[in-house]
This record gives C-alpha cells, sequence and structure tokens, in this order.
C-alpha cells in the first residue's frame, strides 16, 4: 500500500515549511510528496527544494514549476495526477497537519472498503490580522466527535460540504473519474460530486489538521461582487452539467438525473437574474427552486445584487 501527497503551491514560502514538516513527521509515513508551483514570484520554490535537501527526501518528495501558470484548480489536479499511490491526501500550503492524521484516515479507509472520497474536519488558527473567520455554516456542520458519516444524494450535498485539504482519495476511484474532469474545475468539488454519485461520499467528523486562516484565505471569502457572483454562477454551473453528463452515462436513478436537472434550471435563472437583470426569475427561484441554492440566504443577496448594478 502506497501513500501519496498532492500539493499545490504559489506564492506560500512563508508558512509552506510547517505544512511540509507536519507530513514528514506523521506517526503513518507518508511515500510520496509531489508539489506542483504555478510559477510563485516568491521563493517557493527554492524553501521547498532546500527542505527536500536537508531530509534526504529526493527519491520520493519533488516540486515542479509549471511552464506557465495554471490557476488553482489546474494546477492542484496536476499534481494529483503525478502521484503514484494507492491514496491520495489532497494538501494546501499553509495548513498544519495533525500528527496522526494518515493513521486514523487510513485506519478508516481500510475497514470501509466502500469508501471512494473520505473528508474530515480542522481545527482553525488567526495568523494575519485580515484573516477571514470559518462561515457560519461551516461552523454548524463541525462536530469533532470521531463519527464516520456516509453523505446521501439530496439536494444539500450536491454542494460541496468541506475542505479540499481535508480529503483523502483511492486511486481507483480517482482515475475511473478523471476523464470527467475538465479544466479549471477545482478538484475538490470534483472529486465531491462524483463520489456522491458512486455512493462512496464519508466525513470523519474529527479534526485532522489544523487550517490556517490569513489574508490570502480566498475560499473562505463571501462572494459579494456581483462580477465574482456570475463566475461563481458560471463554475456552477459547468460542474453541475459534468455531474449530469456521469449520471447520464452510467444509467443513474431517474431521482438523482432530476436533481440534478433541477440545479441546472435554477442556476441558469440566477444567470439570468444577474446577467441580464431579469428580476423576475426571483419569483420561480423562490417557488419552486430554493432547495437549489447552497444557502438560503443568497436568495434576497443576488436580487439585491441585480437591483444595485
Amino acid at each position: 500500500m502506497k501513500l501519496s501527497v498532492a500539493m499545490a503551491t504559489y506564492n506560500g514560502a512563508e508558512f509552506v515549511v510547517e505544512q511540509l514538516e507536519s507530513i514528514r513527521t506523521q506517526t503513518m509515513g507518508i511515500d510520496e510528496v509531489r508539489i506542483c508551483d504555478d510559477r510563485s514570484s516568491d521563493n517557493t520554490v527554492q524553501v521547498v527544494q532546500e527542505y527536500i535537501q536537508k531530509h534526504g527526501l529526493e527519491n520520493s518528495w519533488s516540486i515542479e514549476v509549471n511552464p506557465e501558470n495554471l490557476g488553482y484548480a489546474s494546477n492542484f489536479m496536476k499534481a494529483a495526477r503525478q502521484t503514484t499511490g494507492d491514496f491520495i491526501f489532497f494538501c494546501d500550503q499553509d495548513d498544519i497537519w495533525i500528527e496522526d492524521r494518515v493513521e486514523r484516515m487510513m485506519k478508516l479507509m481500510k475497514e470501509n472498503a466502500d469508501i471512494k472520497l473520505l473528508g474530515s474536519e480542522f481545527d482553525s488558527f488567526v495568523s494575519s490580522e485580515d484573516a477571514p473567520s470559518v462561515p457560519e455554516w461551516e461552523q454548524k456542520m463541525i462536530r469533532n466527535d470521531e463519527t464516520l458519516e456516509k453523505k446521501a444524494f439530496d439536494a444539500e450535498n450536491v454542494f460541496i460540504g468541506c475542505q479540499g485539504c481535508t480529503m483523502c482519495v483511492r486511486r481507483d476511484f480517482f482515475e475511473q473519474v478523471l476523464p470527467y474532469w475538465y479544466g479549471g474545475w477545482a478538484h475538490d468539488e470534483f472529486v465531491w460530486k462524483l463520489a456522491l454519485c458512486m455512493d462512496g461520499l464519508y466525513m470523519y467528523h474529527s479534526y485532522t489538521l489544523r487550517r490556517r486562516l490569513h489574508s490570502n484565505n480566498v475560499t473562505m471569502r463571501k462572494v459579494r461582487d456581483i462580477n465574482k457572483r456570475i463566475k461563481y454562477l458560471v463554475d456552477l454551473l459547468a460542474s453541475h452539467e459534468a455531474t449530469l453528463k456521469y449520471l447520464q452515462e452510467t444509467h443513474a436513478e431517474h431521482d438523482r438525473i432530476h436533481l440534478l436537472e433541477r440545479n441546472i434550471k435554477a442556476t441558469k435563472l440566477r444567470m439570468g437574474l444577474l446577467q441580464e437583470k431579469k428580476l423576475f426569475n426571483t419569483i420561480p427561484l423562490v417557488l419552486s427552486y430554493r432547495d437549489c441554492y447552497h444557502k438560503k440566504r443568497a436568495i434576497p443577496v443576488e436580487l439585491m445584487m441585480a437591483v444595485k448594478n
């Protein structure tokens, strides 16, 4: 059994050594670490290379600089595709793994063969004054009670429900769904949705890492700018459509296909509201598609965006 880590770096020199150290000193050893750097303008690559050399890890750890900037999603997928392990741990550049993270998650993976993707929880700490806070909805989902939960295919779980940095996936699952990935689809949403389709999506309700909160935590910022919100919806539509394609090609149950079709319709209505100021789109969205929002408060927020812009 071989264990791999996939990491994407970009201007992470300030914190990356702490992350690397927390990986190297795990109670259950990692066999390889593959890092792809998206053309950092700081000395991230040098810092990582020096760490690898200092600890004699050249045969199993590596960092590669992209010839051109790929963007976060594609860079992470590049790193994941370079791994060769039976299990792949996704890893951000600025967190700190709890020392027995790998050991505890692998125990669950080995005991439960139907797990395709195992997400987990995190404790957070602040390292800059302008750091974002963990969203309230995400805080409410954190239990830290050591339970294992299988995620059902329903309206709520169509939306990603944990951070990619907490995930571990099986190699055979990753290879099976890889043909459905498209450039720019966030790696964590990609595996979340397709593991859900395969009834192999599980959450381990326990802290397995410490998440660093600082000024560059883009994924935790609220999307209140209309252009960013439209971009979010464009990406959401593309991911829903790709998931629907998977369901159709694998002859999934009709109710699952219907759920995705409703979400696609709702997303198009939301895009029309924001892009074309079709204010009347709010009526069907409120009356028929309330369950197609990740968070219900997005309904008034997007209406106000359309009115003000």
